[in-house]
Parts: structure tokens; sequence; C-alpha cells
């Protein structure tokens, strides 16, 4: 799979968790107010965190995309603004958490004489559904816990009724504490996530001098024009432009390309992409080229 292809892929999941997360809560959130369930109001909560988590991934994929374009450098500014958004809503997430569990704490201290409709619980079983229908399964395993604590506090406290025991009631705020501390969990990784993937910072020169001299000593390149990396959180994205013999084929010049695009990646295992551009060797004026039109020559190799 080529590296625009995984970008493309790994987007593509980001918008679902994004769309779909921010969809999720906003009808937990809803049907938690008409029910009256806390959990699935803490519920709505951290897929509210689970929405931020997937703008910190795709803000993070396309500046990444961009890293590794020559044309289109990630502006720092930008950077900063999507790390603030990001650490922003993380706090507002934690904020509104906080205030439920005090809601439910408050609740378990006063005692509770009714409990959730059955609302709530269809709720979660459907949210659940939908996820493992459609989200990727890393989202889906991050959201196991939740959801089963999610189950038990609305379904637990819907049976409260039926079954003529009122202590069931209180299984839907105590399981709102257990999500709360989900949510707060959740939501200080996304702070920290965008923070760390804002810092995007040029690759030192030692390191520079260290890729080209690689690059350099590959069979095929004459000389290593240009020679662009970037830092983005863990890993690194280099764009590279070779010069190589005028009168090798477009194919030999694409198996050069290869060579130092998957030499690179594997010498230095930081590296996550290469983008590699070929140009013909050309020595410049005053230079003139001992080459007769006018006889055949076979392509080789320039060393």
């Amino acid at each position: 799979m080529s590296a625009k292809q995984r970008y493309s892929k790994a987007e593509s999941a980001a918008w679902t968790g994004l769309l779909g997360n921010v969809c999720i809560a906003a009808v937990k959130g809803g049907i938690g107010l008409q029910a009256g369930s806390k959990t699935l109001l803490a519920d709505a909560c951290r897929s509210a965190s689970d929405a931020a988590s997937s703008f910190v991934s795709l803000t993070g994929i396309r500046r990444s995309r961009k890293l590794g374009a020559p044309d289109a450098p990630a502006p720092a500014v930008r950077g900063r603004t999507e790390a603030a958004a990001g650490v922003m809503a993380s706090i507002l997430l934690m904020i509104v958490g906080l205030e439920i569990g005090i809601s439910a704490i408050r609740s378990i201290a006063e005692g509770i004489d009714k409990g959730p409709s059955w609302q709530a619980a269809a709720v979660v079983v459907l949210a659940i559904a939908l996820k493992e229908l459609f989200f990727p399964v890393k989202e889906r395993r991050t959201d196991l816990y939740a959801s089963l604590a999610a189950i038990v506090g609305t379904g637990g406290a819907a049976l409260g009724k039926p079954l003529g025991l009122p202590v069931l009631y209180y299984f839907d705020p105590a399981a709102s504490l257990i999500i709360v501390v989900i949510v707060f969990t959740s939501s200080y990784r996304v702070a920290s996530a965008s923070v760390l993937r804002s810092r995007s910072y040029q690759v030192e020169p030692a390191d520079m001098n260290e890729f080209k001299a690689a690059v350099q000593r590959i069979e095929g390149v004459i000389t290593v024009e240009e020679l662009r990396a970037r830092e983005h959180g863990h890993y690194v994205v280099a764009d590279v432009v070779i010069s190589v013999n005028p009168r090798i084929t477009v194919l030999e010049g694409n198996e050069i390309a290869k060579r130092v695009k998957y030499f690179l990646m594997k010498r230095f295992s930081h590296v996550m992409d290469v983008s590699v551009h070929v140009e013909p060797y050309d020595p410049g004026y005053p230079y003139k080229s001992n080459h007769d039109p006018n006889q055949e020559h076979i392509p080789t190799l320039l060393q």
C-alpha cells in the first residue's frame, strides 16, 4: 500500500470517528435528559471525548500529508491553533464530566426513588451496534469498558421498577461515576496528543547531513539536489530531489528513486515516509558534453 493510500485510509477512518461520535453524543445527550439517566449523560460526554480524539487524529494525518509535499509545508501557527482547540475541548469535557459526577454523588447521597426508562438502555445498545458495523476496530476496543458500564447502569436501573427492587436504581449513578473516570482519562490523552502533534520541527542539520550522505552512496544517484525533512511527533517525513544520468530510461530512474526511498526508511527507523523526485543531471555551462548525437549509446548508470 502506498503512502497516499495509507493517508487516505487513515483520514477516512478519522472522519468516520469524528462525525459518528458527534452524532452519537448528541443522541445520547438528548435521550439521557429525557429519560433521566445520568449514565447516558456521562456516556454522551465520553462519545464527545472520542470525537475530540478523532479530531486530533484527523489534524495530525492532514498535517503529516502536507509535510510530505514540497509545496505545502505545515504552518506552525495553524499547528498551535489545532493544539489549543484540542486542549480546550478536553478541558470542557472534563468540566462537564465533573458536573455529572458531582450530580451522581449527590443523587446517591440523597436517595433515588425512580430509575431511567428503557429508552436509555436501548440507545446504548444501538450505539454499540453502530460502532461495531461502521467504526474502526481500534476505537471499538477502547469503547468496550465504557459501553459495558453503560449497559449495566441503564439496564440494571430500568429493571428496578418491574422487579420491585428500588436498590437497582443506584446502578445508574454508580455506572455514571465509572464512565466519568473514563472521560477524564480520555480527555487527558486527547490534550496530550494535541500538544505532541503540534510539535513539528525541522530536523537537526547533523541528521540532515547523515540523510544526505546515505542517499549519495546509493548506486545511480549522481548528486542530491535538495533534501528536506521535518519531525512530526516521533517520526520524520522527508522529501528528496536527486539527479541521475540523463541517458538512462524512465524505468531505471524510477528504480533508483525506489532504492532511495526504501533505503532511507530501512536505514532510519524513525523515517515514516520519503518522497523522491528524479531530475536529469546537468553539469551546466560552460561544460559541454562529448556525446555524439549521431552515435547510439546504451543507457547506463553514471557513477
